[in-house]
């Protein structure tokens, strides 16, 4: 008996493992889109920045949502119905492409984030909860570690299908157009089909529950769950370093370029953008070198040491040092590719059962933190410098560290 629950659980991890490459795959497929959707839809970049509010929006609309499906049927519908609006939303740009609607597609992204935040509202406490309560930082990073891949695979298959950006009025752009929509389209097709395929396996497969599991319909609201919760010193705090993490990972990520661009000299636009694969590429290394290792160091403690050498290496950045400052800045997302993942599991250490569904919900909420901050940081540097701006980011990272070290210790 044992024997058989212990391969559902290798079935249940292989299955949900696959989830998070999938959304990792999508959510930064949307960050690649962004300079050619202007382009061929000539739009301006604000504008194009819709993009990220529509999909980033999702998570704060739909992660309480999500969290109260899964209190009350339990986290195998919860990923269900998260497949099928993932599944949904890809399908939807198919007549977003044809007819060549941005408004439409716009639509197509919030659907498509909506079942990505309903899984990873379900997903994220699911696999933490799922086995040795000591290794739950484990399980997690290890599972968003496949998220990294999946970071690196969209925007690689986007530009293998719609080849050189040919800008408006020149030769060849309708063409070009053409061939980015027809691309674009190919890949969500591909993305529904194989999460149609995933959400049968999820319908006959029986998934094996967490321990302290309570599926069973409650009477409790969500505003007195959310109450206890908020009385959980670690929980509290952990919501506030993870809203403030993804904030700064996507800043880098958002700023990277134009840094890139200003302090190292005869630095190229296309060059930067190779660059910036270069960090999507440690940041997915450094999940996979570090995941093991907590095996054998405290979780906290591994973040609280990889938050203080993020925290060092952005204010080398906001030095502005030229080349140096560049490479540093390379170099500080192979420490910061575990702050998320580790943040959300240490948030939830000791929280079991529904109370760990609605707490799960309240930090995937926090990935709003993605599409806040960068917009004020960003403002921040138009209005006075770069280097001003990756200084806020040193402030960060040190609440971040010191929630490793101190904050996420439970009360």
């Amino acid at each position: 008996m044992a024997n058989k629950r212990n391969g559902r659980a290798k079935i249940a991890i292989y299955l949900v493992t696959f989830l998070f490459f999938a959304w990792g795959l999508t959510m930064n497929l949307v960050n690649a889109l962004n300079t050619p959707m202007a382009n061929y839809m000539e739009i301006s970049s604000t504008q194009a920045s819709f993009l990220q509010l529509a999909y980033y929006g999702a998570y704060f609309f739909l992660a309480i949502p999500a969290s109260m499906v899964a209190r009350k049927y339990g986290y195998k519908v919860g990923m269900m119905m998260g497949l099928l609006l993932f599944v949904l939303g890809a399908a939807i740009t198919i007549p977003a492409t044809y007819t060549m609607s941005y408004g439409f597609f716009l639509f197509a992204m919030f659907i498509t984030a909506s079942g990505a935040a309903t899984l990873e509202t379900n997903c994220n406490p699911y696999i933490t909860k799922l086995g040795d309560p000591n290794k739950e930082s484990f399980r997690l990073n290890l599972a968003q570690s496949f998220n990294g891949v999946g970071n690196i695979v969209g925007p690689f298959i986007l530009g293998s299908l719609i080849g050189e950006t040919v800008a408006p009025g020149n030769q060849g752009f309708e063409q070009a157009k053409v061939e980015f929509l027809s691309g674009t389209r190919v890949i969500y097709i591909g993305i529904a089909i194989a999460l149609a395929i995933v959400f049968l396996f999820f319908f006959f497969i029986k998934l094996p529950s967490p321990g302290n599991d309570e599926s069973e319909t409650t009477n409790e609201s969500t505003s007195v769950v959310l109450k206890r919760l908020f009385n959980i010193r670690h929980f509290k705090l952990g919501v506030l370093a993870a809203f403030i993490f993804i904030g700064l990972q996507v800043v880098g990520m958002s700023l990277f370029s134009s840094y890139a661009i200003e302090f190292w000299e005869g630095m190229s636009a296309g060059t930067a953008t190779k660059y910036l694969s270069v960090v999507s590429l440690l940041f997915t290394i450094g999940r996979f070198i570090t995941t093991p290792l907590m095996n054998k160091i405290e979780p906290n403690k591994i973040l609280g040491i990889y938050m203080t050498i993020s925290a060092v290496l952005m204010a080398i950045v906001a030095l502005g040092l030229g080349k140096f400052s560049v490479i540093c800045f390379i170099i500080a997302y192979l420490f910061i590719s575990i702050g998320f993942p580790t943040i959300y599991s240490l948030s939830l250490v000791g929280i079991k059962g529904n109370d760990a569904k609605t707490g799960a919900s309240i930090l995937t909420m926090s990935i709003v933190g993605a599409a806040l901050i960068p917009v004020i940081v960003s403002a921040i540097g138009e209005k006075f410098n770069l280097q001003i701006a990756m200084a806020i980011t040193v402030i960060g990272f040190i609440y971040c560290a010191w929630y490793g070290f101190v904050g996420s210790k439970r009360s």
